[in-house]
C-alpha cells in the first residue's frame, strides 16, 4: 500500500510540474522600454541663450540645455506651434515643430542641439524645437507671476515676458467689436490704451474667444509680449485674465445713448461725401474690420453708404444705428436703398431692431431681423428701391412698451471681392 501511495504522489508531483512548465511557457515576456535619456551638457539661463544671438541664425550642436517655465501655451487657440518660456533672467518664444505637448506651468529643460536661435521680424525665437526630443519636463503647475508694467515700459527689452498692465482699456472706436474674425478665422489687431500709450493686442481668428466682444471698461490685462518689426504686441493667454469691467474708470469715457425720441426723420443731407458719417444721436460702429458708413453723393443727393471696396480685411461688418425711439403700437419704418458697383450674388444688407443696445454690446445685443424691400443682387445699380412700410412691432416682444433702435448692417469682404456699395436714404420712423 505504501509503494502504491508513493507512486501516486510521484505522479501528482510530475503532473503539477508539467502544468507549471506549460503556464510559464505560455506567459509572454514583454520587452522593457528603454529609458529615454537626453543629455544635459552646459546649462544656460534664458538671458545667456538670448545673448548668443549675434544677428545670424545659430544652429546648436554639442550638448547644452536651458531650464525655464512655460508661461503661455496653445490651449486657447491664440497661439499655434508657439509657446513662451521664462526663467529668472528673461523670456523667449519657442517655435515647435509640432503642436501640443507643452502647457502653462510646465517646468522644462530644453536640450538645444538641433534647435535654431534666430529672429523673425525683430522677435528673437528658439526655432525647430521638437517637444519629444528636445524637451524634458521637470515638473508641472509651476506658475510664474506676471511682471507689473505700464504700457510705456513695453519695449524690446521685455520680449516674451509675461506681464500685467493696470489702468488700461480698449478705445471707444473698438468697443462693441470682437477680438478677431471668428467667421473667417482671421487674425485681427486691437488696441490697448491708457490714453497716453497704445500697444497692439494681436488675436487669432482660431482663438476660443475670437468671436467675443471686447470688454468695455477699464482694468487689468495679463498677456505675453511679442514684437513685429517696430511694433510691440501683446498676446492673450486666457480671456478671463482681462479684468476690464470698470466703465466709470475709463480714461476715455464711453458716449451715452441719446434720450429716446418720438420719431426719426433723416435724409443724410449733413453728411460729407467720402467722409465717415457723423450724425447727432446716430451711431456708426464697425463690428468686424475697420470700415464705417460714409457720406456719398448720388446725382447730387447725399446718402449713407457702406462698402468693402479696397479693404484688406477678410470681413467688414459695420452698422449704422438710429437714435433710440419710444415705441408705440403701429409704428413703422421706411427708407430707400440702392446698390453701386454691385457684385453678383453679394447681398450685404441686413435690417434689425434691438431693445437693449447700449453702445458697448454691438455684437451681443438682441438684434431681431425685420423684413423689408431693399436693393438685392437682382436690382440694377443706381436704382433706388423703396422699403415700403415696415412694421416695427414684428421684431418686438408682444406688448412691448420701451424704446428701440434700428440697425442698418453691412457685411462685405475686400479679400473675397464682396465689395458692393450699399446706400440708404430718407429714413423715417413714426
Amino acid at each position: 500500500m505504501k509503494s502504491t501511495k508513493s507512486l501516486m504522489n510521484f505522479r501528482t508531483l510530475v503532473y503539477a510540474l508539467a502544468v507549471a512548465t506549460v503556464l510559464v511557457a505560455c506567459k509572454k515576456e514583454f520587452d522593457t522600454p528603454p529609458v529615454r535619456s537626453i543629455p544635459v551638457g552646459d546649462q544656460l539661463t534664458v538671458a545667456e541663450l538670448r545673448a548668443l544671438y549675434t544677428g545670424t541664425p545659430k544652429r546648436f550642436g554639442g550638448d547644452s540645455s536651458v531650464y525655464a517655465v512655460v508661461t503661455a501655451d496653445e490651449q486657447s487657440g491664440n497661439l499655434y506651434k508657439n509657446v513662451y518660456v521664462q526663467d529668472h533672467t528673461g523670456a523667449i518664444i519657442i517655435r515647435l515643430l509640432n503642436s501640443g505637448g507643452l502647457y502653462q506651468g510646465d517646468s522644462v529643460r530644453i536640450y538645444l542641439p538641433g534647435t535654431v536661435l534666430s529672429a523673425y521680424r525683430g522677435m528673437l525665437q528658439l526655432d525647430s524645437v521638437d517637444a519629444d526630443n528636445n524637451v524634458v519636463k521637470q515638473a508641472t503647475q509651476v506658475y510664474k507671476a506676471p511682471r507689473l508694467v505700464t504700457l510705456a515700459q513695453i519695449t524690446p527689452a521685455l520680449q516674451g515676458e509675461l506681464v500685467k498692465i493696470e489702468g488700461v482699456e480698449f478705445p471707444v472706436s473698438e468697443v462693441g467689436m470682437t477680438y478677431a474674425d471668428a467667421v473667417n478665422q482671421t487674425t485681427v489687431n486691437r488696441t490697448l490704451t491708457d490714453c497716453n500709450t497704445n500697444v497692439i493686442v494681436r488675436n487669432s481668428g482660431y482663438a476660443n474667444f475670437a468671436g467675443d466682444p471686447l470688454p468695455s471698461g477699464n482694468g487689468s490685462f495679463i498677456g505675453v509680449i511679442g514684437q513685429f518689426d517696430t511694433d510691440m504686441q501683446l498676446f492673450i493667454r486666457d480671456v478671463s485674465e482681462l479684468q476690464m469691467f470698470n466703465v466709470a474708470d475709463r480714461c476715455d469715457p464711453l458716449p451715452v445713448l441719446c434720450d429716446p425720441v418720438a420719431t426719426v426723420s433723416q435724409n443724410f443731407a449733413t453728411l460729407v461725401n467720402n467722409v465717415d458719417a457723423s450724425i447727432e444721436c446716430w451711431n456708426n460702429q464697425p463690428q468686424v474690420g475697420t470700415r464705417y458708413w460714409r457720406g456719398t453723393s448720388v446725382s447730387g443727393d447725399l446718402a449713407a453708404q457702406a462698402t468693402a471696396f479696397a479693404s484688406s480685411n477678410a470681413t467688414d461688418i459695420t452698422w449704422l444705428i438710429s437714435p433710440p425711439v419710444n415705441y408705440t403700437p403701429g409704428m413703422s419704418l421706411s427708407f430707400r436703398s440702392q446698390r453701386g458697383f454691385g457684385v453678383s450674388g453679394h447681398d450685404p444688407f441686413g435690417l434689425f431692431v434691438a431693445t437693449n443696445y447700449d453702445l458697448t454690446n454691438l455684437a451681443t445685443a438682441n438684434w431681431t431681423p425685420l423684413t423689408s424691400a431693399y436693393a438685392t443682387p437682382t436690382t440694377a445699380d443706381q436704382v433706388w428701391v423703396p422699403s415700403g412700410n415696415v412694421n416695427i412691432g414684428d421684431g418686438l416682444p408682444a406688448g412691448y412698451s420701451g424704446s428701440f433702435v434700428i440697425g442698418f448692417k453691412y457685411t462685405g469682404s475686400g479679400v473675397n471681392s464682396q465689395t458692393t456699395n450699399f446706400r440708404i436714404d430718407d429714413v423715417l420712423i413714426q
